[in-house]
C-alpha cells in the first residue's frame, strides 16, 4: 500500500486564469448540442506531442507450456504516486463553462473531481456543486424538477443534454459524497438528496435500466433496505442486484462496466456488515471477479485494457478511445479488487497508462464522458491507497473559498417537449388498457375457442 509521508504537503490546486485566456474545455461530438469547440485544454501544454508507439498484437496462448525453473521477474512499473497526482491536477485545468456546456458534461465532472471541481461563470471560477445547488437551467429546462414523490434530475430529452439513464446524476452525487440533507433549488421549491432517493424508490421498475439506481443506493442505503414502489411492487437492494445480474455486460452501454461497478459497490456495501457472502450476494461477487479476470487476461502490453471491453482483445491507438475504454474498465476494477491486490504489477501498469495519457495528451481535447470516468478511476485509486491524504484533500476542498455562483431565473416543472412525451405515453397506455378490457369482456364464440385450442396445441 502506498502511504504518504507525514511531511507531504496537502493542498488544493486552484488555477488562476486571466480573462484573456481561453477556457480549457473538454469536447463531445455535437449530436444536436450547440457546444463551443475547444482550443487549448491545459496550461503550459506542449505545442506538439509525439504519437504513442503501438505495442505488439495480443500474444494469445503460449505454445510452450512446459514449466520454467527460473523465478519469474515482475515487470518494471514506474513510481505512480506523483504521476497520479499530476494527472488529476492537469485534469483540473480542463475547465467547462456554465453558459456553454450541458448538464450531462458538467455532472460527469462532478463524478470525477467531486468537491474540487470548478467551472467558469461570467469569467469567474466557481465550485460546480455550489452552482448546481442554485437550480440552474439549460435551454429553458431546469436541472432539477419536483415530483409527487420528491424530486429528481431532469430526464433525458436529447443526446448528452440531461440524464441519459434514470438516476444517473444521483449516482454521480453519491460518488462525490454529497450528504442526504444537501439542498438543491428546483424552480420555486427546494429538494434534497433524500427527496431524490425517495423518488427513485417510488419510480423504480423492471422496464427501465436500474444500473444507476443500484449504484446510488449502494452508496447511500444499507444493504438490507426494503421498500414498496408507487405501483405497489415490493423492492429491496437484493432485488436490484438480481435484476442487474440479468443484464449481459457485453450488450450494455460502455461494455457493461457501469453495471459491473454497481454490482461491485453493492457487494462491498453488503460486506461491511456481513462477513460471509450468501445467495444473490455470492453470485454477484463471482460475476464481478469473473469480469476482473476477463479484463486482466486481455490487457495490452502497455497496460491499457481491451478497446472491445470484454468481447475480445484489441488495442486502441487513438487516445480518446484508449482513455475511454481503459478508463471505464479501470474504474470498475478499482471498485471490485480487494485491498490486498491494489499493488499488483498489472493493476499499477493500468493506472500508469491512464495517468500517463492524461498528462501526455493534456493539450488534446478528450471526450468528456470517457475522460471523466478515467479520472474517477484514479481518484478511487488514490482514495484506497492513500486514504488519509485523500480525506485531507476532500476536507480542504470543502473549505476552499470560491466566488459565489450567480443563480439562474427559476424554471418550474418539465420542459414542454418532455411534457408532450409524457402525455403521448399516458394516452397510449390508457387506449391500450381500454382495448384490453374490451377484448376481455367479449365472450369467446365456439369457433373462436376452437381456433385458440388449435393454435396453442402447436406449441405443446
Amino acid at each position: 500500500m502506498l502511504v504518504p509521508e507525514t511531511s507531504q504537503s496537502v493542498k488544493i490546486l486552484q488555477v488562476q486564469t486571466s480573462e484573456a485566456e481561453v477556457p480549457l474545455v473538454a469536447r463531445k461530438p455535437d449530436l444536436s448540442i450547440e457546444a463551443r469547440k475547444p482550443d487549448l485544454l491545459a496550461e503550459d501544454a506542449k505545442s506538439k506531442t509525439s504519437p504513442m508507439t503501438e505495442p505488439k498484437p495480443f500474444p494469445g496462448v503460449a505454445k510452450n507450456t512446459a514449466p520454467s525453473m527460473e523465478k519469474p521477474k515482475e515487470p518494471e512499473v514506474p513510481e505512480i504516486v506523483d504521476l497520479v497526482d499530476e494527472a488529476i491536477a492537469v485534469s483540473h485545468r480542463r475547465m467547462l463553462s456554465t453558459d456553454v456546456h450541458t448538464p450531462w458534461q458538467i455532472a460527469h465532472g462532478i463524478l470525477a473531481l467531486r468537491w474540487e471541481y470548478t467551472l467558469y461563470q461570467n469569467k469567474k471560477q466557481i465550485r460546480a456543486i455550489d452552482w448546481i445547488s442554485t437550480g440552474p437551467n439549460f435551454r429553458g429546462r431546469p436541472w432539477f424538477i419536483t415530483t409527487p414523490h420528491g424530486g429528481k434530475g431532469h430526464p433525458f430529452t436529447e443526446p448528452y443534454a440531461f440524464e441519459g439513464h434514470p438516476n444517473q446524476f444521483l449516482a454521480f452525487y453519491a460518488m462525490a459524497g454529497i450528504p442526504l440533507d444537501h439542498k438543491f433549488k428546483a424552480g420555486e421549491k427546494t429538494i434534497t438528496i433524500a427527496n431524490m432517493i425517495h423518488n427513485a424508490k417510488a419510480e423504480v421498475n423492471t422496464d427501465e435500466e436500474i444500473t444507476w439506481t443500484l449504484w446510488a443506493f449502494s452508496r447511500y442505503l444499507p444493504w438490507d433496505t426494503e421498500w414498496v414502489s408507487s405501483k405497489g411492487e415490493e423492492w429491496s437492494m437484493e432485488k436490484l442486484v438480481q435484476v442487474q445480474m440479468q443484464s449481459e455486460p457485453t450488450k450494455s452501454a460502455c461494455g457493461g462496466t457501469h453495471g459491473l461497478f454497481a454490482l461491485a459497490s453493492s457487494v462491498n456495501n453488503y460486506s461491511k456488515d456481513q462477513k460471509n457472502l450468501r445467495g444473490t450476494w455470492l453470485e454477484a461477487s463471482m460475476r464481478v471477479r469473473q469480469y476482473v479476470e476477463y479484463a486482466r487476461s486481455m490487457q495490452n502490453q502497455d497496460g491499457s485494457f481491451s478497446a472491445k471491453y470484454f468481447e475480445g482483445p484489441e488495442y486502441a491507438s487513438d487516445v480518446n478511445k484508449r482513455v475511454s475504454t481503459t478508463g471505464h474498465t479501470l474504474e470498475f476494477i478499482m471498485e471490485a479488487l480487494p485491498q490486498h491486490r491494489l499493488n499488483e504489477p498489472w493493476l499499477r501498469s493500468a493506472v500508469s497508462r491512464i495517468a500517463s495519457d492524461l498528462v501526455e495528451y493534456k493539450s488534446q481535447p478528450l471526450e468528456p464522458g470517457g475522460m471523466y470516468h478515467a479520472i474517477d478511476s484514479l481518484m478511487i485509486y488514490r482514495e484506497r491507497t492513500r486514504p488519509q491524504y485523500a480525506q485531507q484533500l476532500e476536507l480542504l476542498a470543502k473549505q476552499a473559498e470560491f466566488d459565489q455562483p450567480e443563480a439562474s431565473e427559476p424554471i418550474i416543472g418539465y420542459s414542454e417537449q418532455f411534457l408532450q412525451q409524457q402525455h403521448n405515453a399516458a394516452t397510449q397506455y390508457i387506449n391500450q388498457q381500454q382495448q384490453n378490457q374490451q377484448n376481455n369482456s367479449t365472450s369467446d364464440s365456439p369457433s373462436r375457442q376452437a381456433r385458440r385450442r388449435s393454435m396453442f396445441s402447436r406449441y405443446r
